[in-house]
């Protein structure tokens, strides 16, 4: 029998019943594909970083390695379990080419290796130690995503020819975001070309406890060993990994959240328009001995099988879904080795939503209880009294007409049935916004400044320490004294210092100094040092420190201590994610490396520059800013920008539903009011602004909240996202066009949404309506 009842009501209400079904699935495929995508990333990047044996510890070095000194350091430190000194032979970009592909114009630092003996193993696309043979080269993957090369294509490196045979997964440099790029060659081609690039020594760890990376990285520092170039941690290269996917993640979760509420929402629109329309019906079967259980059994069985078909369909349709998505994850991390459990967490994710659908349908039928088989017999409709206790009257908004003030009136006069409304605007707003806001924020030239570059600079040179350091420090600022094309430029200098903390003075500290208000980054908490006694934190030395802006930092230089008060903390993805800032004058300590910034008074003189300098001072190296940002992150920014478009697209067209649903809703509830008002003279278009009016003030009411949410709660979390991939504290952004444009595309799909539904208040019979 139910069934059969099911059945006659599916064909009598064909699309509410495919609303209702369309959400309950979107809801089910963004929940299933953010259990899938998550769990798969969480265990491919796991995998890869065990595989390879990624070290808790790098530090890169360029100049002469001692390695009886770091031997001794290895065998008397009772935390590293292996270590590796092995080595990296940077190539010019120019002296490599791949195809009819050049690398002059690569920011980042791509040389040759071979395959090491203890950690950091490369790895093929099966995730297998490679060991190539003489005349096989390995390319990185990178170099594949980005279409630069494919299998078989001819390597030239400084002259010599060779053919790619395969590519590589680099678990410590594997992301777009690592500086460097390791080509994997046998160590006969590497000794050929030995003589033809600048040697760096990649000097690796693996800890028994990574919970002490902190005593190991001030007990290597404190032994004096050799730190002449960057350095990395576990956590750094783990977050470089997930950045990319991870976000998109972050995003499709949030979104997939949001979208479950708002079935529910669907739901409810759709359920009381429904009671509304079979309330004789309902009293008919109360009348006759039916139980109320029984009664909801009938509507609680349709919405079962919604929820049931609408969940299994959305499963379904993530499959296909998933694989494509999973196909970045897989190029760049493998195979998961949970990718048959992230099914069943789908699984458990889709049940989950469908049995909060059905729990919630059931609650909502609890109304039936109020149900009184005289008065639905005898109306059409529910008899409800409408409040009019409202301070609001038609006299009180006499500047408008009287249909847009009966519109707005009515709103004040059922408050309760208009917060659904307003709450599904709001989480409309919130997916549209929030996204795009993250799009925004990443593609601004201003999200270097969140990663500890400044927006300000054109250019950037690095020198390591070398023997002849001084001379090169010294002309290169002579050189940049008399170029009349630069605007300003800025020398920073990296020192380590030993840290006084808890009694204890084994912690060391990377401190740049010189002045950090030409070019300035962004500050999560406080501002850039100015006097001498205070110093910024990066996020990460912040938290393991446990300071906060005002707190105290005891500085070990030369045999004295020296005080220091924290005035701002940064976020940092450079150097392990740990440096500090100051502007302090220190003769004494031996410098780690110099950075010199520079920006240029025509920006777009920017190429011929970095020429110009590449040939004139080839001792430097140099970084093109904006070319930076857009080889690091480039293929981070598209992904947010095709989840922000998609996020767009699903806010719209809910609204549009939402609304649709929401005024057939209303006119089902107001068939005797529009009856009366229609015998009044009031005409069909002055019926259809009265109900625009009731739809637009609620969306404006949304929509301000909403954005207010976006701009407060949305950043907060996006934030934590962040947090949770590593760490990263990220200050969002957005724009007028954001926080205008979205609400104008809303309030476009709301009016025609609205007038496309209450055209049919026009067939509304008076006399039928009025006979009660």
């Amino acid at each position: 029998m139910y069934w059969r009842i099911v059945k006659n009501d599916v064909l009598q209400s064909k699309l509410i019943t495919i609303t209702t079904l369309l959400f309950v699935t979107v809801a089910s495929v963004l929940v299933a594909l953010a259990m899938i995508l998550s769990v798969n990333l969480t265990s491919s990047i796991d995998t890869l970083m065990e595989e390879a044996k990624v070290p808790h510890y790098m530090q890169m070095h360029a100049g002469e390695l001692d390695r009886e000194r770091l031997d001794r350091f290895a065998r008397n430190n009772e935390n590293v379990a292996a270590y590796e000194a092995s080595e990296f032979l940077n190539i010019e970009g120019s002296n490599i080419q791949i195809g009819d592909y050049s690398f002059a114009d690569s920011v980042q630092d791509n040389g040759v290796a071979t395959q090491n003996s203890q950690l950091d193993y490369l790895l093929d696309m099966e995730n297998r130690r490679i060991q190539p043979k003489p005349g096989e080269l390995y390319a990185p993957v990178d170099y594949m995503k980005q279409g630069v090369a494919k299998l078989g294509d001819k390597v030239i490196i400084a002259g010599k020819e060779l053919r790619i045979t395969g590519f590589l997964r680099d678990g410590s440099m594997n992301s777009q975001m690592a500086g460097s790029k390791r080509i994997l060659l046998h160590q006969q081609e590497y000794d050929e070309l030995f003589s033809k690039g600048a040697l760096e020594y990649i000097i690796q760890f693996r800890l028994k406890d990574p919970s002490k990376l902190n005593e190991f990285e001030a007990a290597y520092k404190k032994a004096g060993l050799e730190t002449n170039g960057p350095s990395g941690t576990y956590r750094l290269f783990k977050l470089g990994n997930a950045m990319s996917d991870g976000i998109m993640i972050a995003i499709l979760l949030t979104i997939s959240l949001l979208v479950v509420l708002m079935a529910f929402m669907c739901i409810r629109f759709t359920l009381l328009a429904k009671i509304e329309e079979d309330y004789q019906e309902i009293g008919v079967m109360k009348a006759i001995g039916l139980q109320v259980t029984d009664i909801k059994k009938i509507y609680l069985v349709k919405y079962a099988a919604i929820s049931v078909i609408g969940g299994l369909l959305g499963y379904l349709i993530s499959l296909p879904m998933s694989h494509l998505l999973l196909r970045n994850i897989k190029l760049y991390m493998g195979e998961s080795k949970n990718e048959q459990l992230s099914w069943l967490f789908a699984v458990a994710g889709v049940i989950a939503v469908t049995l909060l659908m059905v729990s919630y349908v059931y609650q909502l039928l609890n109304r039936f209880k109020k149900v009184s088989a005289i008065e639905a017999i005898r109306f059409s409709g529910a008899n409800e009294k409408r409040s009019t206790n409202s301070r609001f009257t038609l006299r009180r908004l006499n500047f408008l007409p009287t249909d847009v003030r009966m519109g707005i009136i009515d709103i004040f006069n059922q408050k309760k049935l208009y917060v659904t409304m307003l709450l599904v605007f709001i989480l409309s707003s919130f997916i549209m916004i929030v996204p795009a806001m993250t799009y925004h924020t990443v593609a601004a030239d201003s999200f270097v400044e969140n990663l500890g570059f400044s927006r300000e600079m054109d250019m950037m040179t690095s020198l390591y320490e070398s023997v002849n350091n001084m001379e090169y420090e010294k002309k290169i600022e002579e050189y940049l004294g008399k170029d009349t094309d630069i605007a300003d430029y800025s020398k920073i200098v990296t020192k380590n210092f030993h840290v006084k903390e808890n009694g204890s003075t084994d912690n060391v500290l990377a401190v740049e100094l010189g002045d950090h208000q030409k070019f300035p980054v962004s500050y999560l908490e406080g501002k850039a040092p100015i006097k001498t006694h205070e110093i910024a934190l990066s996020t990460i030395n912040a938290e393991e420190y446990g300071k906060k802006v005002g707190d105290k930092v005891i500085l070990i230089r030369g045999d004295k201590e020296e005080v220091f008060t924290v005035c701002g903390i940064y976020a940092n993805l450079f150097n392990g994610g740990k440096t500090a800032k100051a502007t302090f004058e220190d003769r004494e300590t031996a410098k780690m490396w110099t950075n010199i910034y520079m920006k240029l008074k025509d920006p777009s003189q920017l190429n011929q520059k970095m020429a110009q300098y590449k040939k004139e001072l080839p001792y430097a190296k140099l970084n093109n800013a904006r070319l930076h940002r857009d080889q690091t992150y480039g293929a981070m920014i598209r992904s947010i920008l095709l989840i922000a478009v998609g996020a767009l697209v699903v806010a719209l067209a809910i609204t549009g539903l939402i609304t649709a649903l929401f005024m057939k809703l209303l006119l089902i509830k107001d068939r005797k009011e529009i009856a009366t008002i229609k015998v009044l003279g009031f005409t069909n278009r002055e019926l259809s602004r009265q109900y625009l009016a009731r739809s637009v003030t609620i969306l404006i009411l949304g929509l301000g909240l909403g954005v207010f949410l976006s701009m407060t709660l949305g950043k907060t979390l996006a934030g934590l996202m962040a947090s949770m991939m590593g760490g990263i504290s990220i200050q969002m952004t957005g724009s007028w066009l954001i926080y205008l444009g979205c609400p104008l595309l809303m309030l476009l799909v709301t009016i025609v949404a609205t007038k496309a539904v209450v055209t049919q208040a026009g067939n509304i019979e008076m006399a039928e309506n009025l006979k009660e």
